[in-house]
């Protein structure tokens, strides 16, 4: 039961079990207003108003760096031979700032289709992709796809790795002509635990367990092709990190038994999955994590008799997810059925702007920038749109978010954090949305490689509608928009000497008019 009679604050340290006023690793309270990291967040919606889409660069040298730093000591203590490489799963957001920065920290790159690996060569053209990177290419290899692989490594970029999915892309990559390093996709998921039943899988993905042999034998067996790797991803959001390394090390016993027969594996690729804070009472351990599957790589291999792998990793929410956050201004506050509850309605729209909180009833944090001191309400927080749907999902009472209450006149601007993932890749960026809404405007936060002072762009403003209609075929009607909207009619006056108050629209003088009618009509009738 929520205790309304705290103040926010007190919400907070009593729902999340926080103890002072650091939220999380980026996120504290400082004179009553909420701060990510060193940015003042009223001060930013301020300056740039709302709504506002942000994206805050530096978050994603720390993720990979954290994560690096996790398997390097994982290794460094159970005295691993191997290498741990990070690659960023670019799907999870394309967006130019980021997927530099993290080429720039020492990502390797993670495709999924044919415009995919097309963005990646536009990074090796620029500079930002070295050409000692790994690109591995996942996803269905239709013959696009494969023809711009084939093109780029034409190119000069050799280090590509198809992973394969299905039987047939063998021949299409053996067609190009070209050589290829290749890995092999289990078909797996959490249906196999406990005791690792593989028949119970439903995935998509990868090559049924039956047939990994008769896939391997037909790489190895093709001219041209060279099977390395061995990829085993098991679902997204592996919050439960025992069952996770369980699962994956049921699946990595397949790559022991390949590598008996085909020497020339090498990697073991555990996929994406890495779970990512989208409460304030998350909890994962990432170092127990490294630690557990290394160990448990380390004793099979000992079993086998075989060296211990290449570990890669695909880390496209854990990379992006905390690059991302919101700004709304609360438009409207109304009254519900419940006397207790609230609706805060924000001056955008939740469904279009985050479709993870209805297609999945995601969950992410919300926080007002300011009164931390005033009562906690419970709120039921939706969109401007006129669609029902368009409602956060708290998981929470009632499904209410917790917010500040507000006073009548008062205003407030809320965060929705952890949003940089995957939200503007479903929604699509610059199209046209429910009700036409406007996209909001999109801020990228950066620091100077010179001077490391904190450098400020609006990479997109707040759609026109010129934008939207362009987009809608009213290509004819442009001109249209360029007129000038007629001015409001004005109120006539008996004459423009006298005041409003003489006006004939007056009510004293519309009674006088009325009654001046009616005694015509009458005398009329009369007569």
């Amino acid at each position: 039961m929520i205790n309304t009679t705290q103040n926010f604050y007190e919400h907070l340290r009593s729902r999340f079990g926080i103890t002072n006023t650091r939220l999380n690793e980026f996120l504290h309270i400082e004179r009553n207003r909420l701060f990510f990291r060193d940015i003042d967040l009223t001060h930013l919606s301020h300056e740039w108003g709302s709504p506002l889409e942000v994206g805050y660069n530096p978050i994603i040298s720390t993720q990979i760096s954290n994560m690096q730093g996790y398997f390097a000591r994982a290794f460094h203590n159970n005295r691993y031979q191997g290498k741990f490489t990070y690659c960023y799963a670019s799907k999870a957001a394309q967006y130019e700032d980021l997927i530099r920065t993290a080429l720039t920290s020492g990502a390797h790159y993670e495709t999924s289709s044919p415009m995919d690996i097309m963005m990646a060569r536009l990074h090796w053209k620029a500079g930002n992709l070295p050409s000692d990177r790994v690109i591995l290419c996942n996803g269905f290899k239709t013959q696009q796809y494969v023809e711009n692989i084939a093109n780029l490594k034409r190119e000069g970029f050799k280090n590509i790795i198809p992973i394969i999915e299905s039987f047939d892309e063998i021949e299409t990559l053996r067609r190009t002509g070209l050589n290829y390093e290749v890995g092999i996709r289990l078909r797996v998921d959490k249906s196999i635990l406990p005791d690792g039943d593989f028949s119970k899988v439903t995935s998509r993905f990868g090559i049924p367990r039956h047939e990994l042999g008769k896939v391997a034998t037909a790489i190895s067996q093709t001219p041209g092709l060279t099977p390395v790797m061995f990829h085993a991803m098991i679902d997204t959001q592996c919050i439960d990190r025992q069952d996770w390394v369980k699962a994956l090390l049921l699946s990595f016993r397949n790559y022991c038994d390949l590598r008996l027969t085909y020497p020339t594996m090498r990697a073991f690729n555990f996929g994406g999955g890495m779970p990512v804070p989208y409460s304030l009472d998350f909890q994962f351990d990432y170092q127990a994590f490294a630690n557990e599957l290394t160990a448990g790589i380390m004793e099979m291999c000992a079993q086998y008799e075989i060296p211990h792998p290449d570990i890669y990793g695909e880390f496209g929410r854990y990379t992006a997810a905390a690059y991302g956050f919101d700004l709304y201004k609360v438009e409207l506050v109304k009254s519900s059925h419940k006397s207790d509850v609230s609706w805060y309605v924000i001056n955008g729209s939740l469904m279009s702007s985050l479709p993870d909180t209805w297609a999945l009833k995601q969950q992410f944090i919300i926080l007002p920038l300011t009164h931390f001191d005033r009562p906690v309400r419970k709120v039921w927080l939706s969109g401007m749109t006129c669609d029902s749907d368009d409602v956060y999902k708290s998981g929470e009472e009632d499904d209410a978010v917790m917010l500040p209450e507000l006073y009548p006149g008062e205003t407030l601007t809320i965060g929705v954090f952890m949003t940089g993932a995957y939200q503007d890749m479903l929604s699509g960026i610059g199209g046209v949305h429910h009700c036409l809404l406007p996209e909001p405007s999109e801020l990228v936060i950066e620091e100077s490689p010179v001077t490391g002072a904190y450098e400020y762009r609006c990479t997109a403003p707040s759609q026109s509608l010129k934008a939207m209609a362009s987009l809608l075929g009213y290509h004819k009607y442009m001109p249209l928009l360029e007129e000038k909207a007629h001015p409001a009619p004005q109120l006539a006056t008996v004459n423009s000497g006298k005041t409003r108050e003489n006006s004939i629209f007056s009510f004293g003088n519309l009674h006088k008019a009325r009654r001046r009618v009616l005694s015509l009509v009458a005398n009329s009738l009369l007569n």
